[in-house]
């Protein structure tokens, strides 16, 4: 859920509603409200983008109201202002729009950069798909506009700023910079993408920072706006929400030229086949099919029975089929008059097949011999090597950083219990945090599993060994490949591969590790990433 925090008193004027109504209205939207203060706070779906703003919300109302019905067509003016989309290899996707007439106060501003940002957390996910740039118009002297990479020493003012800087001094000084210079920064050419006038003033450095120089304020009323991404239909959904959101409130489109090789398509309608026999199955409800189109049009989209077509507003990024369809005509026909049946399941559940794995791997790893334990997913991060997520605010600098390997608080686990009877045979089967660069955040979680022996004597033999029983009883041919690790002395560690993947490593915990957690015994340890031999797994 995404939550916007809208001025409580300017809402229901706008909507002509009070709280009770609102929040009615909202159910029906999926979403919810409370009153805080002067605010009222939504929470609403992240596949509504449309509706992070008062503007988007309203024209959904209307249609629930059936004080406007069908899609709501935007007039789009043609402009004499051009963008010239060079070859920018990090970011190459960029569009840009005008609106103007528009009516900018205080909370209206605030609720518009509240808009923007919401949107670079959904669509953009983080910045890192998607940036917005939004400006004066007045304060942009030229009528072309240039999207091309420029110098890391190349200056200018950056927003809420008084004097000229180079961008790679912005990069290193500011908390956007450090935050987000990296999505765009072409550090081996020395490079970064820039919105530019044809006269030299820059813009905005996407997806990091806007310029003072086209700076918003509460006497804006024409904007220039600039969408820029890594996806090409990231860009085009943002910038059409945008655009119609600005014209519901009363703003007028304009199209900026783009000179361009790429296909860019500004404030396109979609028109999908429906079939309303698949939304009568669906639904569970009786719907003939005018009252299906009703419902449509209260929803502000147009359906053309005859030839079963779907007229989807450029707003409208959730939906591509039947299904998404039908959970639209449910809200219209309103969740509280549907009547709940008896729900029966015709099958037992199941097990997945990582929970099947998980479980015999812990059978095995009880009858040969080692006691699970159960350590915490936080630690220090001084324990840690490579790429790991830390705790902005710990509690305690014991617990600020999230654990990416169970080797390191095994190693706090047996530093504590070096007074217990030998051998010490312990493993865990947990999650753990690492890097993946494809994932929304950075990191993802993977769940694995680690033995470790402590005594007073302890080989590289003694862990592999019942590893490659407990592996053969499940079917797997492990093999191992010697392979130098931090964790390890140099020469007694190895590679767990199965099926031509490397799964997991295995060795003698070197000296250096076993002095940083004072542990005075020799430790043999392994560990294994159950989601790469999961694959492999009967």
């Amino acid at each position: 859920m995404v939550t916007i925090n809208l001025d409580r008193d300017r809402l229901l004027r706008k909507l002509k509603v009070d709280e009770k109504e609102l929040e009615d209205l909202l159910f029906n939207l999926k979403s919810e409200s409370k009153v805080i203060g002067d605010d009222i706070e939504i929470e609403v779906n992240a596949d509504r983008p449309d509706l992070f703003s008062s503007d988007g919300i309203k024209r959904a109302i209307e249609g629930l109201k059936e004080i406007s019905l069908g899609e709501p067509v935007y007039e789009v003016n043609p402009s004499d202002y051009v963008m010239k989309i060079c070859n920018v290899k990090r970011r190459p996707y960029a569009i840009a729009t005008i609106v103007k007439n528009v009516e900018l106060d205080d909370k209206s501003l605030r609720e518009l950069i509240q808009f923007q940002e919401k949107l670079h957390g959904t669509i953009g996910r983080k910045r890192k798909k998607v940036a917005i740039g939004i400006h004066d118009l007045s304060k942009i002297k030229s009528k072309t506009i240039f999207y091309k990479e420029i110098p890391l020493n190349y200056k200018f003012i950056p927003l809420g700023e008084a004097h000229e800087e180079e961008v790679k001094k912005v990069l290193s000084s500011t908390l956007q910079g450090k935050e987000y210079g990296n999505l765009s920064t072409d550090w081996e050419r020395g490079v970064i993408p820039s919105v530019i006038e044809e006269n030299g003033k820059v813009m905005s450095i996407p997806p990091v920072i806007n310029s003072e120089h086209t700076r918003v304020t509460e006497k804006t009323s024409d904007l220039f706006i600039d969408v820029t991404g890594t996806s090409l239909d990231a860009v085009t959904q943002t910038i059409n929400i945008i655009a119609s959101n600005l014209a519901e409130g009363g703003g007028k489109i304009y199209s900026v030229k783009l000179e361009s090789n790429l296909n860019i398509k500004f404030m396109e309608r979609r028109k999908i086949q429906v079939n309303t026999k698949n939304i009568v199955e669906v639904l569970g409800i009786r719907l003939s099919d005018k009252e299906i189109v009703h419902l449509l049009a209260k929803d502000r989209m147009d359906f053309e029975l005859s030839s079963k077509t779907l007229r989807i507003p450029p707003y409208r990024v959730d939906i591509s089929r039947d299904e998404d369809v039908a959970e639209d005509v449910a809200m219209m026909y309103g969740y509280s008059r549907i009547e709940p049946t008896k729900l029966s399941v015709h099958e037992r559940g199941s097990l997945e097949t990582i929970t099947l794995l998980e479980r015999s791997l812990k059978d095995l790893c009880l009858g040969s011999g080692f006691i699970e334990v159960f350590t915490y997913v936080l630690t220090r991060k001084e324990y840690l090597t490579g790429e790991y997520v830390t705790i902005a605010n710990p509690i305690t600098e014991e617990y600020n950083a999230v654990r990416n390997s169970l080797i390191p608080v095994f190693m706090d686990f047996l530093s504590r219990n070096q007074s217990s009877r030998f051998p010490i045979r312990i493993f865990e089967s947990a999650d753990v945090v690492v890097r993946d660069e494809e994932s929304d955040t950075g990191y993802r979680n993977d769940k694995r599993l680690a033995l470790a022996i402590m005594d007073s004597k302890a080989n590289y033999e003694d862990i592999q060994a019942p590893l490659h029983q407990v592996l053969l009883n499940l079917g797997f041919q492990p093999s191992y490949i010697r392979k130098e690790s931090p964790y390890f002395i140099n020469g007694r560690s190895a590679s767990i591969v199965i099926g031509n993947e490397e799964v997991g490593q295995l060795g003698e915990v070197s000296p250096e590790l076993l002095d940083k957690f004072g542990i005075q015994y020799p430790v043999v340890s392994a560990e294994i990433s159950l989601s790469k031999i999961m694959k492999h797994f009967l």
